[in-house]
């Protein structure tokens, strides 16, 4: 009996060995347990945005100013298809200001960072581009304007796969009344 055990070991161990050197996959009998298992959301490949050409949002504090006070886009989630989807997850999103220094290089300073999970965000929809969220920013420094910033935009998705967006520069216009 003992002897048996100890084949029925080593064979076991074998096969394991096996299936984590070829990437083995589980069969048809353990489809069962997969169905109660959460639905498998597809890979996020590329984040994108989409800004207008005045994507400012004004007149969100007391002083009533044209001065920006915030941003607003548009952000495509695309899993390799070439068209948006909606998928659980959770945005984050940094604005960073950008000053030249006495060298002439550029320092980035973290003005605002904001984050929010896909549920709670705006949902649109086209036919060109699939489905996709509006983002509405409003940043923490008054100061920000006639400054020039820095947009970058992450996702992760449910699984903890992180991709982001390419940054993007905007000068804040300042306005004289």
């Amino acid at each position: 009996m003992r002897f048996s055990c100890i084949n029925l070991f080593l064979i076991a161990s074998l096969v394991a060995t096996l299936c984590l050197q070829t990437g083995c996959r589980s069969g048809g009998s353990l489809s069962s347990t997969a169905s109660s298992s959460p639905r498998k959301q597809p890979i996020i490949q590329r984040i994108a945005c989409l800004y207008d050409q005045r994507p400012w949002l004004t007149k969100l504090d007391q002083a009533g100013d044209r001065d920006p006070e915030g941003i607003k886009f548009r952000v495509f989630l695309d899993p390799g298809t070439g068209k948006g989807i909606w998928t659980d997850g959770e945005f984050k999103i940094e604005m960073y200001r950008l000053e030249r220094n006495q060298q002439g290089n550029i320092d980035r300073t973290l003005v605002s960072d904001w984050i929010y999970p896909s549920s709670s965000m705006n949902t649109i929809k086209s036919n060109l581009l699939g489905k996709g969220y509006h983002v509405f920013l409003r940043w923490h420094s008054k100061s920000l304007a006639g400054q020039e910033v820095e947009i970058v935009t992450q996702f992760k998705d449910a699984n903890g796969w992180v991709v982001r967006a390419g940054t993007k520069r905007f000068p804040i216009p300042k306005y004289s009344s």
